[in-house]
């Protein structure tokens, strides 16, 4: 189980676009892979059809490897630990900080 969950903030460390923060659209526990807002982006040439009339060339966020982000608490990477509170499930709380994320 990955403490990343989508709309999240996430910063990249480590690849090509190590540095850059985004938020999480989509998460692929499965495959232990994440999509971020504006990281990984490639452009696509696509021909007119239905759903996109104009065609050209389409910008698209791609997967990159769960490993390589870390959760933000506001602009600092943390790292996470689950801890289950009283009579609740098990909530994300910041090592550093001790705060629930």
């Amino acid at each position: 189980m990955s403490n990343i969950k989508k709309n999240d903030n996430v910063k990249v460390i480590s690849g090509a676009h190590k540095g850059k923060t985004g938020a999480v659209l989509s998460v692929d526990p499965k495959a232990g892979r994440v999509i971020v807002a504006g990281v990984n982006v490639h452009k696509r040439h696509e021909k007119p059809s239905r759903t996109n009339q104009a065609g050209g060339i389409v910008e698209k966020e791609l997967p990159i490897d769960i490993s390589n982000v870390m959760l933000l608490e506001g602009s600092t990477p943390v790292r996470t630990r689950r801890v289950r509170e009283a009579g609740k499930k098990s909530v994300r709380v910041s090592v550093k900080s001790g705060k629930s994320l």
